[in-house]
């Protein structure tokens, strides 16, 4: 433990969600690292300790702390460093250079990033622009609607109000050139979610309206920001192939820079429909010149519109795509801030996550 009362000062402060990493200041917490290792979360510690150390190899003073100890713009009153192991600084420290891997789910969350970059001067990697196009689903859509699934908001979990919003998607499916591809299943989904939480399949013959209004419940008793979209399922198991790996299949490809610098795809569990690795999915990468040829051009036209939205002198992003059973294909979301841990299981996977750190840490040596 370090105690300091004077403020350090940082070229760079990696920022995480208090609901994942643990605040340095927290002395109930005895584990010593960020992550806990009893969780699922444990295995970040890994990829965090890489990404502090890179940065120290190239010259960059960076830390690692949470949301529950942001004090002022670019201000904490605790945080974590790495030097041959964990280390908890009591003091305050300070950045201009914010990496933010921190997306707000709550009133009071979100809050504490308007107040973490409330001053011009302090930089955030992640382009804000990109964060409101891409932290909300709903957003996301009214970007890019020529290549998106069409979608409508959820403003309510009262039947009457659900009922409306699939009326007004219905409309939008019966006008669409690809009409064919929506059946009688339907998906509501958290409008500012990732890794597949609070995504459910529904047939409205048979969907319980107690079901959703359930978990919006829960969600005001989490004091989480109430918000759900409505999208048409589309049916894909049998849309993309690549080589032995069939079925529900999503294509991902990670951005920086304008360039796409790294490509995977994630299969489903047999029978499910979710491929996120959180959620049972398996991830495998593949080569850059495997990307079928038409998600390569609608991947560079989302690319440059974005490009001319954000004006930015950089950009790090994910954009994902799934083709139908009728071969079509569709942007399902984008992320502005993609994982950077990897799967210990396969070598590959912690190969190609450090390539993604080093790539990273070499962008923010340019803007610190």
């Amino acid at each position: 433990m370090k105690m300091n009362n004077k403020i350090k000062k940082y070229d760079v402060i990696v920022v995480y969600s208090e609901s994942i990493a643990h605040s340095a200041r927290n002395k109930q917490y005895k584990e010593k690292s960020p992550f806990s290792s009893k969780g699922k979360y444990g295995i970040y510690n890994d990829s965090y300790r890489y990404f502090l150390l890179r940065c120290k190899k190239i010259g960059i003073k960076a830390a690692f702390a949470t949301s529950k100890n942001i004090i002022a713009p670019g201000s904490f009153q605790s945080f974590w460093t790495y030097d041959k192991g964990w280390v908890r600084n009591y003091g305050k420290a300070y950045s201009r250079v914010i990496f933010d891997k921190f997306t707000p789910s709550t009133i009071k969350q979100k809050s504490k990033l308007k107040l973490l970059t409330s001053l011009k001067s302090i930089y955030t990697f992640n382009n804000k622009k990109s964060k409101d196009i891409f932290q909300n689903k709903l957003n996301t859509y009214k970007s890019f609607k020529e290549f998106a699934i069409p979608t409508v908001g959820i403003t309510n979990s009262s039947k009457q109000n659900i009922i409306l919003s699939k009326s007004r998607l219905d409309k939008l499916l019966r006008r669409h050139r690809h009409k064919i591809d929506f059946n009688d299943d339907y998906i509501i989904k958290d409008k500012t979610g990732a890794c597949g939480l609070r995504i459910y399949k529904v047939d409205f013959d048979k969907f319980s309206f107690k079901k959703i209004m359930k978990h919006y419940e829960l969600d005001k008793k989490r004091k989480k920001v109430l918000s759900y979209i409505l999208q048409p399922f589309i049916k894909c198991n049998k849309g993309f192939v690549f080589g032995k790996y069939h079925g529900t299949i999503d294509l991902r490809v990670i951005v920086l820079n304008n360039k796409i610098i790294q490509t995977y795809i994630r299969i489903a569990k047999k029978g499910k429909f979710k491929c996120n690795e959180h959620q049972g999915g398996k991830l495998v990468y593949i080569p850059i010149k495997k990307i079928p040829k038409d998600a390569l051009i609608m991947a560079r036209k989302i690319i440059k519109k974005l490009d001319a939205k954000l004006n930015s002198k950089h950009s790090l992003y994910t954009l994902d795509f799934m083709r139908s059973n009728n071969g079509n294909l569709y942007f399902i979301e984008g992320n502005n801030t993609p994982g950077i841990d990897w799967n210990h299981i396969k070598k590959i996977n912690e190969i190609k996550s450090k390539e993604l750190i080093d790539l990273i840490v070499n962008e923010l040596n340019l803007v610190i």
